[in-house]
């Protein structure tokens, strides 16, 4: 070791580790330098003739790694889940039940049914679109009723916790009203469905859709859950038999994964998913599109 003949103290380390790094960088500088422990404390001692350069070389070291080690950045959640407020999932779902109640099972001689049930041929040949919404609200049995509140209910309460209970309403009725449209197509004039289960789907396809999309990093698992979901409900409501559209289903399922992933580009997305006052208009809205829907087809 270098002997100093006259030193100087430069610093006080926090520690005998900040006092060997502190070592190690006069050293880079060719400034010998010992480290001693005096009055509960540990020194740098360096000569008197390098305490200027020895002074400075530790301050730009000190400055240079103000900021080290980084701060961990905290992990926030890709899909936030919205706290203000609870969406009326309860509501709608008792709507459904309170409708069913009203409209009874699928009967050949209902008004309901045959004014409000998804027919390819009125559809197709008498333009009668609204059926596409009406034909969501009614249910053939109470099986299929209870299949749709009680799983479904499930997703779209998380949706609407995750996007808000307006846009999250909107996006399941485009999904329902799509994957009708697209199967009525296919399938031509004979066809004819019922059922909440098509809006259901696409519930299932918007969570899977927006979450391989936005989540990137997502373990297989959380993108997989809904359709898992999805499964259960199909075993519950069955995968054969003339009141069993899968077709339905299936469409309402792709139509909600595509409006999921394109969810995700539209520009501000967290901004319109926390605006209170929209999500409240567009809530109103998808009930006001409903109730017009009825009002063409009872008219």
């Amino acid at each position: 070791m270098t002997e100093l003949l006259m030193t100087s103290t430069i610093g006080l380390p926090a520690s005998r580790q900040q006092a060997d790094q502190w070592s190690l960088v006069l050293r880079a500088a060719d400034i010998p330098s010992v480290i001693e422990f005096e009055k509960q404390s540990w020194v740098i001692k360096v000569s008197t003739i390098h305490e200027k350069k020895a002074l400075s070389e530790i301050a730009a070291y000190m400055e240079e790694n103000s900021d080290w080690p980084p701060s961990r950045p905290k992990k926030s959640a890709q899909l936030p889940v919205l706290t203000k407020y609870q969406p009326p999932t309860i509501l709608m779902m008792g709507a459904l039940i309170i409708l069913y109640v009203i409209t009874g099972p699928w009967a050949a001689d209902s008004n309901w049914f045959s004014q409000g049930a998804v027919s390819g041929k009125q559809i197709l040949e008498h333009g009668q679109w609204y059926r596409l919404v009406t034909g969501l609200t009614l249910h053939a049995d109470v099986v299929h009723l209870v299949g749709n509140v009680l799983t479904g209910g499930v997703l779209v309460h998380f949706l609407c916790r995750l996007l808000g209970h307006g846009l999250g309403w909107s996006l399941i009725l485009a999904s329902g009203i799509i994957g009708n449209f697209i199967n009525i197509l296919l399938h031509g004039n004979p066809h004819n469905s019922v059922g909440f289960s098509t809006a259901i789907f696409g519930t299932i396809g918007i969570l899977s859709g927006y979450q391989a999309v936005s989540k990137k990093s997502a373990a297989l698992k959380e993108i997989l859950l809904p359709l898992a979901a999805g499964a259960g409900l199909l075993a519950f409501l069955g995968t054969g038999g003339p009141r069993t559209d899968l077709g339905a289903h299936f469409f309402g399922l792709l139509a909600g994964a595509v409006l999921g992933a394109l969810l995700f580009f539209l520009p501000s997305q967290r901004i319109l998913i926390n605006k209170t006052s929209l999500q409240t208009n567009l809530f109103i809205a998808s009930l006001a599109l409903v109730f017009f829907c009825w009002w063409l087809a009872m008219g």
